[in-house]
């Protein structure tokens, strides 16, 4: 089945879009960590080819089918619907806006923004995250010991640095999840009439001069300072820059720039040197925003 075929069928048929956001809901959970943001394209789809309604309903749909497989294996059903939550809610809400908007760079600004308020709601009434998380990773840990991980995670001290950094973790992945999922989204929503539109989109996003400024701001204090709520919202800045670089590689592959090659070895790299590829396109991504951002505040003559 081809993708457009695929998008075709899916919105059309609620019972089995449910099924099939479910099903992609469980592969994360089998070891499938790459595929987080696959379930949450689907209820995203339903959103932008047949409106809200129709995709809040199959992403509830799909959130009880995985709460009763979480709890299938052993787990509570709160656990379940928060997982569901996590991966099919954020998704949800910015097909929402996106259908709205019709705008990508629209969508990642506000996915940024709520992170950025996520996270300041999470240091400033919760307190120190390494006090917080602490007695949970160090349980994880020796869990990880008994089931026989060869390393001393207190002596590595990652248990104190998962702990410090787990917030400002989890908001990235959020977010970028959140967008990825759009992303499949729409391309799949291109597929079933508008070739090309997607990529168009793509290439043009950008965090726009205030949050570009924002975040150079805010990653320069980071590397100055040693504070966890900098440092989670650097984080948060670095993977949205990172998103605008990998949007100027298209571009400039697409223009001719760049040669397919080149943008195949950048994705390579990101999966083999990921905290030094994401440097790198984010430091792209910024240069771009900013020199497209300028262009854009120019009046017109």
């Amino acid at each position: 089945m081809s993708n457009r075929s695929f998008a075709s069928w899916i919105v059309d048929r609620p019972g089995p879009a449910v099924l099939v956001t479910g099903l992609l809901g469980l592969l994360p959970l089998l070891g499938l960590g790459f595929a987080f943001f696959l379930p949450g394209a689907v209820p995203a789809l339903v959103v932008l080819m047949r409106g809200p309604r129709a995709g809040a309903l199959v992403a509830a749909g799909a959130a009880m089918l995985l709460a009763l497989a979480v709890w299938f294996v052993g787990r509570p059903l709160p656990v379940g619907l928060t997982y569901a939550t996590w991966v099919l809610g954020p998704p949800l809400a910015l097909a929402v806006l996106f259908r709205r908007t019709e705008s990508l760079s629209m969508s990642l600004q506000v996915a940024v923004l709520a992170g950025v308020v996520l996270l300041l709601l999470l240091h400033l009434s919760l307190g120190d995250p390494e006090q917080f998380w602490a007695p949970l990773v160090r349980d994880l840990a020796a869990e990880m010991q008994r089931r026989g991980l060869p390393m001393d995670l207190e002596q590595d001290h990652v248990v104190e640095t998962l702990a410090r950094t787990l917030w400002g973790w989890v908001t990235v992945l959020t977010v970028l999840l959140a967008m990825c999922a759009l992303f499949l989204a729409r391309w799949w929503q291109s597929r079933t009439g508008q070739q090309g539109s997607f990529g168009a989109e793509f290439q043009r996003l950008r965090l726009g001069i205030a949050l570009g400024t924002v975040s150079a701001i805010v990653i320069a204090v980071s590397l100055l300072t040693d504070r966890p709520l900098v440092d989670d919202l650097a984080r948060l800045f670095l993977g949205a820059l990172m998103l605008v670089g990998l949007a100027a590689a298209h571009r400039f592959k697409a223009s001719g720039r760049l040669g397919g090659a080149w943008l195949w070895l950048i994705y390579v790299l990101l999966v083999l040197v990921a905290p030094i590829m994401v440097a790198v396109l984010a430091g792209w991504g910024f240069v771009d925003n900013w020199l497209r951002s300028q262009r854009r505040a120019q009046p017109q003559t």
